[in-house]
């Protein structure tokens, strides 16, 4: 275990020193390039081989319905404490709603394929399908991500300003709302693999080698991407900040745990699904808190100090569970 986080945190490290290694690269625009190339083909070859190549079976509803309750759960805590802290009379906690939008995001949705995907390829090894748990719970985190996630955010966006999308006029409205969830490549891979296998279709082997050696290289390179977004900078609002990453590091395992308790997961399935939801913030929280003029400078504040809190509350996660 303790090889298998030393070995990622040192991928990470590499990662976050490369704008001081090479400082004629853009390393911001280089990450976005790398993002892309991952979202759109070595993912989706990642997740097309596994879903191929595994068993259908009640995993498939089991792991949405747990990581979703973690998610949910940690929401409406994040709402609670927002609400008695900006009514407690404490100064530090009296956050604008853009502030506080922006921590309930970070609170909520875990970054459960790039760092959870290597994180659970390395602690299950022998387990040729666990990929297929930070598949699913990819999807899951992504689609609540940006329909309940992107309501919250408009929600207190509009506290501060009109209640109209600040790019379109328009009232935001459900169909657009649900209309990135539609363009997920991930889902569309597991879609087209489930439609396959359902009309009982062969796969070339040379396509299966070529999604093999494709999805081989998905954890080194997210883990660098990860790195590359991290600054080395002073936190602010931290005592705000660790609110956030109690809640997204601990309490959202901890709810999960007893979901998948209660859903009679089987091992490592158990194991895997409670360390996804101790997975620090999800970097999509970024773009849905810009879409709704949030305050992207706290959330990239929490992503960076979750990320860097995870690497220690990982492993006594882990330690709890065995």
């Amino acid at each position: 275990m303790t090889t298998v986080f030393l070995a990622l945190a040192l991928i990470t490290l590499i990662g976050s020193l490369l704008r001081y290694l090479f400082p004629q690269l853009d390393i911001d625009q280089l990450r976005k390039s790398l993002n892309l190339l991952v979202l759109y083909i070595f993912l989706p070859a990642l997740i097309f081989r596994v879903v191929y190549t595994s068993s259908v079976g009640e995993e498939f509803y089991k792991i949405p319905i747990a990581i979703a309750s973690g998610i949910i759960s940690c929401l409406i805590l994040g709402i609670i404490i927002s609400y008695c802290l900006q009514n407690s009379g404490l100064k530090q906690f009296k956050n604008p709603a853009s502030e506080s939008g922006a921590l309930l995001l970070a609170g909520a949705f875990g970054n459960v394929t790039y760092v959870g995907l290597p994180v659970l390829i390395g602690l299950f090894p022998d387990v040729p399908d666990i990929a297929k748990i930070a598949i699913l719970a990819e999807i899951t985190t992504a689609s609540l991500n940006l329909v309940v996630g992107s309501s919250l955010a408009y929600r207190f966006s509009s506290l501060k300003s009109s209640q109209t999308d600040s790019r379109s006029g328009k009232l935001y409205s459900l169909l657009e709302i649900i209309k990135p969830v539609l363009k997920l490549p991930a889902l569309w891979a597991v879609i087209i693999a489930l439609l396959i296998k359902s009309v009982g279709l062969v796969v070339p082997e040379f396509i299966l080698q070529a999604s093999h050696l494709l999805g081989n290289t998905v954890s080194g390179l997210m883990m660098l991407s990860l790195g590359m977004s991290l600054r080395y900078q002073r936190f602010k609002h931290l005592p705000t900040l660790l609110i956030t990453a109690i809640i997204k590091l601990l309490v959202s395992p901890l709810v999960v745990f007893g979901v998948v308790v209660l859903l009679q997961f089987n091992s490592p399935y158990f194991e895997a699904v409670v360390l996804e939801a101790a997975m620090p913030t999800q970097l999509l929280t970024i773009a849905i808190a810009d879409r709704f003029q949030l305050d992207t400078r706290i959330l990239a504040q929490s992503i960076c100090f979750n990320t860097l809190m995870a690497f220690f509350t990982l492993p006594l996660v882990q330690y709890f569970l065995r």
